[in-house]
């Protein structure tokens, strides 16, 4: 029998020894590989509780960051509202330097009842005396001279034809994004067209003005920068032109048959607005009245924008802006006028030659 030496006999055992072990930690590496890979796909997804969990911050975070994308949306539309004001600025003061004097408010046409063509909207409609507004004398100050020149002073802006293509197309620069109710054409008193919404008009006065007298001929030293008929030079503005308002902004009515916010319609509240003190209901800015404005056909929303339906008397400036509404001096700035405005100074804000004392407001 052979002897097999000490050394092979250890090698050989070390080397079996090896692969004896080589082979243990393969099969347990093997089966801690098969652990880890069954527990990884079992924890692929989530268990209800996480799932119900990501939800809810989800949640938190749309509730923390959605306030905030509305102001900043809403700052964005005042931004806007206030760039269209300076715009309407800036085309009325190339209008005085062109004609030397404002245009008026709204021109009555020709006729036995010129001055007053009425104060009840189905009339007015019917006598055809309504003519162009302010808004419409400067289409050529504002980058829409070809829509100016289809206009027809031969009839008034409620006829059909080339005036009902004026009355009915949307302005964007007249057109406060923050109204919701601009988009919504007016379907009262057409004639071939609806009438196209505007939120600014123009100031009468300090005190309601009187729809029986032109502005060149009347004498109160409460009337505005525009009338009937005409309007004031800059010489006129004795108060001073940054104490004087030319332009309010004004609120669309909120249905179709509500004539409020109409750029092309020279009525109260359409493209005109008073001093809103005669009657004794209506104070101001943002007016929340039941009868806080006078307006034929109006739609009555109490705590909103309610009016008496009854007649054309009185109309307010008004405004979806929280706390007050955009006005145009008469220097062509444009500022933010608070609701919560002292009564007499809206009042002498409104006049151009009253001579009232004027603060900071």
């Amino acid at each position: 029998m052979a002897t097999v030496p000490i050394f092979e006999f250890a090698f050989s055992r070390s080397t079996r020894d090896v692969r004896r072990f080589r082979g243990i930690f393969s099969t347990f590496w093997e089966g801690t590989e098969m652990i880890t890979s069954s527990t990884l796909e079992r924890r692929r997804a989530f268990t209800l509780i996480e799932l119900l969990v990501v939800i809810a911050i989800i949640a938190v975070l749309i509730a923390l960051l959605l306030p905030a994308v509305q102001q900043a949306r809403e700052a964005a539309r005042r931004t806007q509202c206030k760039n269209n004001v300076k715009q309407i600025g800036l085309a009325l003061h190339n209008y005085h330097d062109s004609l030397s004097r404002l245009p008026a408010a709204v021109i009555f046409r020709g006729g036995a009842n010129q001055n007053r063509p009425s104060n009840n909207g189905d009339a007015l409609f019917n006598n055809g005396n309504l003519g162009p507004t302010f808004l419409v004398s400067i289409l050529p100050y504002i980058d829409q001279a070809p829509l100016f020149n289809l206009l027809d002073l031969t009839n008034p802006m409620s006829a059909a034809g080339n005036n009902s293509t004026i009355r009915s197309t949307s302005i964007p620069g007249y057109v406060c994004p923050s109204d919701p109710s601009a988009g919504t054409k007016l379907n009262r008193w057409v004639n071939g067209a609806p009438w196209a919404r505007g939120d600014y008009a123009a100031a009468l006065g300090s005190l309601h003005f009187n729809v029986d007298t032109q502005w060149s001929s009347d004498t109160n030293s409460s009337k505005g920068a525009m009338g009937w008929g005409s309007g004031a030079r800059m010489a006129d503005f004795t108060d001073g032109t940054s104490n004087t308002v030319m332009v309010w902004e004004v609120l669309a009515g909120p249905a179709d048959t509500d004539s409020r916010g109409t750029w092309a319609m020279g009525r109260y509240g359409s493209t005109v607005v008073g001093g809103c003190d005669n009657q004794g209901d209506c104070y101001g800015i943002n007016e929340k009245g039941l009868d806080g404005e006078d307006i034929f056909g109006a739609v009555r929303q109490a705590g909103q924008i309610s009016a008496h339906q009854g007649a054309d008397y009185q109309a307010c400036p008004r405004s979806k802006h929280v706390g007050g509404v955009h006005a145009l001096m008469g220097d062509g700035a444009c500022r933010f006028i608070s609701e919560n405005i002292d009564y007499n100074v809206h009042r002498a804000l409104n006049s151009i030659s009253g001579g009232e004392t004027i603060g900071d407001f």
